[in-house]
């Protein structure tokens, strides 16, 4: 049983309420992403709720005994979080095993690994997973506990800090204890969110800042500053009283700036990361302190309305849940309409969230471990010792199936394609070294991630590239239905030649973007792949970019041709099916290579060098695209050592 010294502070339905509508949020954005743009921004309302609850919580012990003690809060946090955890994670193994690529299961074992012991979000960074992007083939299915590896973090460090604080404030006043410390955390606040402004910069990959401990601790600071003035139980009398009320007026204005924010700050947001983030941990706060306080205000009779309680009281395991779900039960697997799928996706969620509450979080809460088999509680008690190690072993097994990698098939073929190996000669650098700019979008960018300066000494690499983000304007058109470009790309239209001035290359490789075998709106019109105002569309598109090159005094400018991709369908754009079409990747170069001719302009063959007799799912044995669509570390080497001598073969020429 849960000791009392760890027992949660009293019941606030209100607070359960704001969990169900973060959760909501979060769901809805994962599911209908254009219903909700900014509904990822219910994590941060959970980082805030976090970080008041465990500090009002130790603050109370500490209050209560006079100390704290670290191992039975780490023991009842585990407790709290681990079986549910567990569960989740070992049924994505399972269905790894069945329903993944071989070639993306040993990245996806090393992310269930990595998520037990809550280093996701380094994982999730370090392996370049796009939170956002939006054409990936395969998105990890445990991608959504870079949050929860966070919030451990976070619980591991903490009381460590609080204890310090406490110790050191141990002869003041209640008052002012109170005062020292909120300023203390509010201090740690604004140095975290000084970094992630710091780092952040805009038409750049946000992975840094938003899966870095370090870049969205201040969120849960933020809520800590909050639990220590309002949770402590010297924060009594008229003052007290005063404060509940302003917080309970307060939290109408701030749940209607909380929904407007999940209805319109899409990711990419210019306001954001340099600092629009904090102004929305600080606005979740009122609402926390609103739900929390003892006199009760209609905004917390609100978000204490039933649907709302029980929906935030299976919100740990709706969240742990309803990602895996979105993957695995995506178009691939299950071939309906978007307005029957996304539904079923929701239900199929809350009916997995449901169970894991009732039948795992709740036993396990009540009567420890052996809660889970009454019946047998010391055999109760061994399954949960055993559950970690054997999701170690189950996650490597399923890895050592990822050397199990199926033949390549020709696109709409099923003759297999030989698999694809390369074999470089010896690299001989160029006398000088020469400055090399990739254009593009996340391709590019994922090029110049591989990239190793001291195997290429004669090429000084500058990317000028943009996640997401064509270099000529207009607007792709899916189905009939047009989809504009993310807010950061008019920026990077603008900026890409001016970047260019700075560095001067040498050589200039521009990147065709996926989105050229896609319709087009251009001058108010839809241009139709495939047709005769098409082809003149991509020579319109591919002569302003040899312009705007040229205007930087680029000498030599070059195009890098369109590769094919095989992503499955893990998420519900029907773009994705148009990317992996062969044929209009072959009609697209087709169309690049004449311009090219026409204009005298250097051609770097990718699709010829990748995509010959059809798709591969690897080169020299590495998986090509772990994520369907980016090179990795391992497979962007091998394309760099062809790649390389590409480029010499250009920069010899006068």
């Amino acid at each position: 049983m849960t000791s009392d010294r760890h027992r949660s502070l009293s019941y606030r339905p209100a607070l359960d309420g704001l969990r169900g509508i973060a959760v909501a949020a979060v769901v809805v954005f994962h599911v209908w992403p254009d219903a909700l743009p900014g509904g990822w921004l219910g994590v941060d309302v959970f980082f805030v709720l976090s970080g008041f609850l465990i500090t009002s919580l130790l603050v109370a012990e500490w209050n209560s005994w006079g100390t704290i003690s670290l191992l039975g809060f780490w023991a009842a946090r585990a407790r709290r979080l681990l079986p549910a955890l567990v569960a989740m994670l070992l049924a994505v193994s399972v269905a790894s095993y069945f329903w993944t690529i071989p070639s993306r299961r040993l990245p996806v074992s090393l992310d269930v690994i990595s998520a037990l012991f809550y280093v996701a979000n380094w994982r999730m960074l370090f392996s370049d997973e796009q939170y956002f992007a939006d054409t990936v083939g395969l998105p990890s299915p445990v991608l959504h506990t870079w949050s929860l590896a966070i919030e451990e973090q976070y619980y591991l460090l903490f009381p460590l800090l609080l204890l310090l604080l406490l110790a050191l404030t141990r002869g003041l006043s209640p008052h002012r204890r109170r005062n020292v410390l909120g300023a203390a955390l509010l201090v740690l606040a604004a140095l975290s969110a000084w970094r992630m402004g710091a780092l952040y910069v805009p038409g750049s990959d946000p992975n840094r800042i938003y899966y870095g401990t370090d870049t969205r601790i201040f969120e849960l600071f933020i809520g800590a500053a909050a639990g220590v003035w309002v949770g402590t139980r010297e924060f009594r009398g008229e003052r007290r009283v005063l404060f509940d009320r302003l917080m309970g007026w307060l939290t109408w204005p701030a749940l209607a700036l909380l929904l407007f924010a999940f209805a319109v700050l899409r990711f990419d947001s210019a306001i954001l990361f340099p600092g629009g983030l904090v102004l929305v941990c600080v606005v979740a706060a009122v609402p926390v302190c609103g739900g929390a306080a003892q006199i009760p205000s209609r905004a917390s009779q609100l978000l204490a309305f039933e649907p709302l309680r029980r929906l935030g009281l299976i919100s740990y395991s709706l969240y742990l849940w309803h990602w895996p779900v979105v993957v695995f039960l995506g178009p691939s697997r299950l071939p309906l309409r978007s307005a029957i799928l996304s539904p079923l996706q929701v239900v199929v969620s809350l009916v997995l969230a449901a169970g894991s509450y009732w039948f795992i979080e709740r036993p396990v809460r009540a009567g420890g471990l052996r809660a889970l088999l009454p019946v047998a509680p010391s055999f109760g008690r061994l399954v949960g010792i055993a559950a970690v190690p054997a999701l170690v072993v189950a996650s490597v097994l399923v890895a050592q199936t990822a050397n199990a990698v199926g033949p390549s098939f020709a696109a709409g073929a099923d003759t297999p394609v030989a698999p694809l190996t390369y074999l470089p000669a010896g690299y001989t650098p160029l006398a000088a070294v020469h400055k090399v700019s990739l254009i593009g979008n996340s391709i590019p960018a994922s090029v110049d991630s591989a990239f190793r300066p001291s195997r290429y000494p004669d090429i000084d690499l500058r990317p000028d590239a943009s996640f997401g983000c064509d270099t000529f304007a207009g607007s792709i058109v899916v189905d009939g239905k047009r989809e504009d470009p993310l807010a950061n790309c008019s920026a990077f239209r603008r900026s890409w030649t001016t970047k260019l001035q700075t560095d001067k290359p040498d050589l200039a490789a521009f990147f065709i973007p996926q989105t050229m075998v896609l319709d087009h709106e251009a001058d108010g019109r839809t241009v139709t792949f495939g047709t005769p105002a098409y082809s003149a569309f991509i020579r319109s598109a591919l002569d302003e970019a040899k312009r705007g090159a040229a205007s930087a005094g680029v000498a030599r400018f070059a195009v890098v041709t369109l590769a094919c991709h095989n992503q499955p369908f893990a998420n519900t754009s029907p773009k994705v099916a148009l990317v992996n079409d062969i044929k209009r990747v072959e009609r697209t170069n087709r169309d690049v290579r004449a311009w090219a001719r026409e204009r005298g302009v250097a051609v770097i063959d990718q699709f010829g060098f990748l995509c010959t007799g059809g798709y591969h799912p690897t080169i020299n044995g590495t998986p090509l695209y772990p994520d369907g669509l980016h090179f990795s570390a391992a497979s962007g080497a091998v394309f760099w050592t062809w790649f390389a001598p590409q480029l010499q073969q250009i920069l010899r020429k006068k």
